[in-house]
């Protein structure tokens, strides 16, 4: 422990409680689910069933990142209803729980009668069809003639737009395993798969509204471990090499249809109908298991804490109240199962925290603290600050810095929490940055000039406040007013990076429509997600901010890193670095995940109009990579935004040298390529019999160091020379791309029977590989490019 820590003055808190016994873990490992067996052993040595590798591959196939933006619109509209029919603070968690759920049932209703009106008109005409000799044409010409009974909402016409993609997909690789044997369709055919098919759609919707009102059922574990524990084969791969830690996976909305998906495959690869009708009772089952409202119970003990806090009588011990909330957050938290199941460290957590919150709380120290606030800026915020105000302002701020520390220590290695020294200094310094992070300027000038990491912003006025202030069901923290920038010049934060990975200068010109070298005011917001909190939740309750308020404003919200927040705000301290093994998910936060948001005046988000008369947010250029192993190539779907598109269209209609062209789109598939490859979420998709979906940076690390950068190299030159090629024979065509009214071009480019890839496919299932038997280089591989207006991801 530090002695001159500031806000401790003891070398031990637990050896005044008289016991330093080392703490033992006390976590237990999820029950695993029954499944057909696909694992065989012959001889003590592992043997992988290709029936298994198959069910494998197509998980990877079938997932759709167009199902996942529909999920999360689905979710965001889920959520803003939740928010506006039930506000008050008074209502019990669970009761309220129980009346959104009905309330959100009855919105999806048509939804889902549609969707299953879909599933059962498709399963009796697909049904009648000989799976033996039905084509993959004739299956889209069918699902594409189904239309709905009635004119859907642009939210329920999006989803219902991915289900049929999902129909197709499903009754082609019903055809596919029925031809080889395997699955129950070669007797049955597609009627039967299609038709129990539709029981999984209401269980869908169910995880999108639980999701939208923080319903957590007790069982939910990541996808991947699922997947693991149901193929033992891919656990024990898995096992064998690093993989990515599960706190830093998918995210919750992305696993809803992980999980959909397998529940559809186990259909798929059933044997008999028994094992059919078992999966479709199990997932019924599911969702009517006991469940808790663990963001609704965090809000109202945090509500709770802050008024004991308030109300605290002069020398009176808050330890009580501390002990009652503390493990109130665990269930909030992705990471808070580890600290939950350790009963001793949260027992000792919750009294090292009421300690070290003493000096703030209480008839003595509460007016200082409340008087830092308002010095801070709590009236930039344009609030009230009434006395009372400014009371709940600090106990709002010492409630705030006991979560974080308590999110902080959730994720501590297990050797830390099973020591009680090492637990004890972690502690300590995660309630320091937790402090500076949630409290005004509280020390003496000299400890801050001792310990300037006790301060994270040192010039900049101002405070982190949580918002709203109303009542709501999603909550994070604003920085207290905004912070302006006379002269933004866009190519002055040329170095920043926007969650596509493109650099800040091109998000402006292609969201906003600022030339790089324009010059306009701007003004920075600053926010940061709490347990439970969306950026769609931060755009949708900025009522204010020009720009933000909108149906698409979430996508204008970037990563307040540490850079970004020396160069916006001269404060590098506001910012926070982004795990790098993390794939951040644009849609989606973790708590404490720190965010900016330019505001233009005179400048709103681009849009284009959609067929349903929506109009839409222009998306920024961005690249998609997919390994395909079964089919032996690897496309890439390289969208080109409006601004890009006509950028490259001017230069052919002026018969630009090729050259020049092409070097400009190799900075965009270069930098698209890197971020693919270095798994940023959506952006890499592996298909292959061992690779578990959605963790294409687990599967790579199975790979030698070496080989994704021999791959980047070799992806390159292949790419650009084919580009190089197909546009200068092909120029009429992507200008008509390019005329199109819709948003943008996409380029499908598709590199077939690359060298080495034989041998890639092999070392991802664990088997050796070395840079010489690699041969990438070995030739240069056929390239196909499909210029197609607008966009499209597969």
């Amino acid at each position: 422990m530090n002695d001159q820590a500031p806000f401790l003055d003891v070398r031990s808190f637990v050896t005044e409680e008289g016991s330093r016994d080392v703490i033992e873990p006390e976590t237990t490992g999820p029950p695993s689910s029954p499944f057909l067996s696909l694992y065989e052993s012959e001889e003590g040595a592992g043997l992988v069933d290709p029936e298994a590798e198959e069910y494998v591959t197509f998980l990877n196939e079938f997932y759709d990142e167009e199902f996942d933006e529909a999920l999360y619109a689905l979710v965001d509209e889920a959520a803003a209803i939740y928010e506006t029919r039930f506000p008050h603070e008074q209502e019990d968690p669970q009761t309220t729980g129980y009346e959104a759920e009905r309330l959100l049932d009855q919105h999806f209703a048509p939804l889902v009668a549609e969707s299953e009106a879909m599933f059962e008109a498709l399963a009796k005409e697909l049904g009648q069809r000989d799976p033996h000799s039905l084509s993959e044409d004739e299956i889209e010409t069918i699902v594409d003639r189904y239309q709905p009974s009635g004119e859907l909402v642009p939210s329920f016409e999006d989803f219902f737009g991915s289900l049929k993609k999902i129909v197709k997909k499903v009754a082609s690789k019903a055809v596919d395993l029925a031809k080889k044997g395997i699955s129950i369709a070669a007797k049955l055919g597609l009627g039967p798969i299609l038709e129990k098919s539709k029981a999984l759609i209401k269980p869908l919707l169910k995880r999108v509204i639980q999701t939208a009102i923080g319903k957590l059922p007790p069982y939910l574990q990541p996808i991947a471990r699922k997947l693991a524990e149901r193929l033992p084969f891919l656990k024990e791969l898995e096992e064998s090499y690093e993989s990515v830690p599960e706190a830093t996976g998918t995210s919750e909305v992305a696993e809803i249809q992980y999980e959909f998906n397998q529940q559809v495959a186990n259909l798929l690869f059933a044997d008999t109908e028994v094992e059919q009708d078992l999966e479709v009772a199990e997932a019924l089952t599911e969702q009517q298991v006991p469940t808790t409202y663990p963001l609704a119970e965090l809000d109202r003990a945090r509500d709770e804490l802050v008024e004991n806090l308030r109300s605290l009588k002069e020398g009176e011990d808050p330890t009580p109240y501390v002990e009652e909330f503390v493990p109130a957050i665990l269930p909030a938290l992705r990471i808070g199962i580890r600290l939950a199941g350790r009963k001793r460290v949260v027992d000792f957590l919750a009294r090292f925290l009421a300690r070290l919150i003493q000096r703030f709380v209480g008839p003595q120290y509460a007016p200082a603290l409340s008087q830092a606030i308002v010095d801070a800026g709590l009236r930039l915020l344009q609030l009230e600050a009434t006395p009372e105000d400014e009371s709940r302002a600090a106990a709002s701020a010492v409630a705030a810095t006991v979560e974080e520390t308590v999110q902080r220590v959730a994720a501590a290695p297990d050797y830390v929490l099973d020591n009680q020294e090492l637990l004890e200094g972690f502690a300590l310094e995660a309630f320091e940055q937790a402090a500076a992070a949630n409290l005004p300027p509280v020390l003496s000038e000299e400890t801050y000039r001792k310990r300037p990491d006790l301060r994270e912003a040192r010039r900049l006025r101002g405070v982190w406040v949580m918002m709203p202030r109303r009542r709501w069901k999603r909550r994070y923290k604003k920085w207290s007013g905004r912070i302006p920038i006379r002269r933004l010049n866009p190519r002055r934060f040329a170095a920043l990076r926007t969650f596509e990975g493109a650099p800040l200068e091109e998000a402006l010109e292609e969201q906003l429509g600022i030339d790089s070298g324009e010059e306009v005011e701007a003004f920075v917001h600053l926010y940061e997600a709490m347990p439970g909190t969306l950026p769609s939740d931060i755009a949708r309750q900025e009522e204010k901010i020009s720009g933000l308020h909108s149906a698409d404003g979430h996508d204008q919200l970037h990563p307040l890193t540490t850079e970004a927040a020396a160069l916006l705000a001269g404060e590098p301290g506001l910012g926070r670095d982004i795990d790098p093994e993390q794939p951040l998910d644009p849609h989606t936060a973790t708590a404490g995940e720190r965010f900016y948001y330019l505001e233009v005046p005179g400048k709103r988000p681009l849009t284009v109009t959609e067929p349903s008369g929506r109009a839409k947010a222009r998306r920024l250029t961005q690249l998609r990579l997919i390994l395909d192993f079964p089919k032996n190539e690897i496309r890439i779907y390289l969208f080109l935004s409006e601004i890009r598109a006509q950028e490259i269209a001017v230069k052919l209609r002026q018969h630009a040298h090729i050259g020049m062209i092409t070097t400009r789109l190799q900075q965009i598939i270069d930098r698209g390529l890197r971020r693919a490859l270095r798994g940023a979420f959506g952006r890499l998709k592996i298909v292959h019999e061992a690779a578990t979906p959605g963790q294409g940076l687990g599967a790579l690390r199975r790979l030698p160091s070496l080989v994704p950068q021999v791959l980047l190299r070799r992806l390159q030159e292949w790419v650009l020379k084919g580009l190089s090629d197909q546009l200068k024979q092909r120029t009429d065509e992507y200008i008509k791309a390019a005329e199109d009214t819709v948003d943008g071009v996409t380029l499908v480019i598709t590199i077939e029977n690359p060298p080495g890839f034989p041998q890639l496919r092999q070392a991802l299932k664990g088997q050796g590989l070395s840079l010489a038997s690699l041969k990438m280089s070995d030739g240069t591989p056929p390239v196909q490019i499909k210029i197609i207006p607008g966009y499209t991801r597969e």
